[in-house]
């Protein structure tokens, strides 16, 4: 085990392949496209923002991955998802989570993160667009290419803004990033980047989706799995009407083939109705 010390609000990053209760975190499986694999790893314990790397084994390139604050964990309400990046050199996958709005929490609180690797599909790229300062919708597009996997991530939001959805679109053609500051904080000069993941169109190559209920909840869970004999390239979220007050706390992957999602009310809770969604890339 190798533990690495970050540099300001950013905690220790320590390599992990522990199996973690609670969401459904499991160790990797099989699964049909070539050589795909989960790669886990988590930040310590502590009370500060923390990162994690999630990195591919060499001579495969990531596909998607997602990240996760432990299941019943004090903190949820109080920290948001503002990184979810495929790397652009395809290494791994890197999250970041934060403590969110006018005050931090105090407690300690853990992010697990893992990536999606597989063997380098035919026509691999990762492409990257950043909107313009205080842009709340931002798309990357493939162009001629098919999205496998997706990403995005909040710059110089520090913790007053939060990722509210990572969805790619029904033709598997772009991925569309929406950033929302959250309740009680005014920033600027922050901006928002989207990630797809993008290659010739693999074999069984499918969008799946799960669509919430819209209600005014504490939290809310997502499930999806890939139809039988197809693994999961990737996983998205997308929160409906939660203007700012409601967090994503976990997009996950387990069993080479579901996607795991959660989405909490802040602190002080939302009067209003809201929905998650949840999305994955399948192929075969």
């Amino acid at each position: 085990m190798r533990v690495t010390k970050g540099r300001g609000m950013l905690a220790a990053v320590v390599s992990t392949a522990a199996v973690v209760a609670g969401l459904g975190w499991a160790a990797p499986a099989s699964a049909e496209p070539a050589g795909l694999e989960t790669v886990t790893q988590s930040a310590a314990e502590s009370s500060l923002d923390k990162s994690a790397f999630a990195s591919c084994p060499t001579g495969k390139v990531v596909t998607g991955g997602g990240g996760f604050l432990l299941a019943g964990s004090s903190a949820a309400g109080r920290v948001g998802l503002d990184r979810l990046e495929p790397l652009a050199n395809g290494t791994g996958f890197f999250v970041t989570m934060r403590e969110v709005g006018p005050v931090n929490f105090t407690g300690d609180w853990a992010l697990q993160a893992l990536a999606q690797c597989a063997t380098t599909p035919a026509g691999y790229q990762v492409v990257a667009t950043t909107g313009a300062i205080g842009t709340e919708f931002v798309t990357a597009s493939c162009g001629t290419k098919k999205v496998i996997g997706m990403g995005g991530r909040i710059n110089s939001g520090l913790g007053d803004v939060v990722l509210d959805q990572v969805v790619p679109s029904f033709d598997l053609t772009s991925v569309t990033v929406r950033a929302v500051p959250v309740q009680g904080t005014s920033p600027s000069g922050w901006s928002a980047t989207s990630i797809a993941v993008c290659a010739t169109a693999p074999a069984g190559l499918e969008r799946i989706s799960s669509t919430g209920t819209s209600a005014s909840d504490p939290s809310s869970n997502r499930v999806k799995a890939c139809p039988a004999g197809k693994g999961l390239y990737s996983a998205g979220a997308d929160i409906n009407a939660g203007n700012g007050q409601v967090l994503l706390t976990a997009v996950n992957i387990t069993g080479g083939n579901t996607v795991r999602l959660r989405a909490d009310e802040d602190a002080d809770g939302f009067a209003g109705s809201w929905s998650l969604n949840g999305y994955g890339i399948c192929g075969s």
